[in-house]
């Protein structure tokens, strides 16, 4: 189930040239996307609520764990002619966006809280009841929620991948 609730930002565009037709091209991309995770074609997605961003993608990689739901679009455009090959075939631009988007789940909210109680908590014991020391484990547990709350760094990684792939034509 796709959450609609998700975030989606553009992430690049890329523009490449193939002698392969539009299908072909879009299955290409297709493949390189699923070395990071489950893809879904635009017939997959109908009866799907999208994220508002993301309606009208011909791909969506889902990218999402039990604690952050993580998805990267993708839409291909064909961008014209570029000419011809030596037989005669045609070469075609093709322009490749992706928008990526990722928020956290409640359960990882939920244990984000969890781990600055227990820091907290595990001061508490050690110092028995000392304030700083209880104080400065609770800022440990919530330098450790921020870190797992905040925006996921690897989905950013993804994409520069996939761009920088699209644009040498794997």
């Amino acid at each position: 189930m796709i959450d609609k609730n998700t975030q989606m930002m553009d992430a690049g565009t890329r523009l490449f040239d193939s002698e392969k037709p539009f299908g072909t091209a879009l299955g290409g991309i297709k493949t390189e996307m699923a070395k990071y995770g489950k893809v879904l074609r635009a017939k997959e997605l109908e009866g799907e609520t999208l994220p508002e961003a993301s309606v009208g993608c011909d791909l969506l990689l889902d990218r999402s764990t039990k604690y952050k739901v993580k998805y990267i679009t993708c839409v291909l455009e064909d961008a014209g002619t570029a000419g011809t090959t030596s037989d005669g075939e045609p070469i075609r631009h093709f322009a490749v966006s992706l928008k990526e988007g990722n928020k956290n789940t409640n359960v990882g909210i939920y244990v984000a809280l969890a781990l600055i109680l227990i820091w907290a908590m595990l001061g508490w014991f050690i110092s028995n009841g000392s304030g700083w020391v209880t104080i400065g484990f609770a800022l440990i547990g919530c330098y450790g929620a921020w870190r797992m709350l905040r925006p996921s760094q690897d989905n950013t990684k993804v994409v520069s991948e996939l761009l920088k792939a699209f644009e040498e034509g794997k």
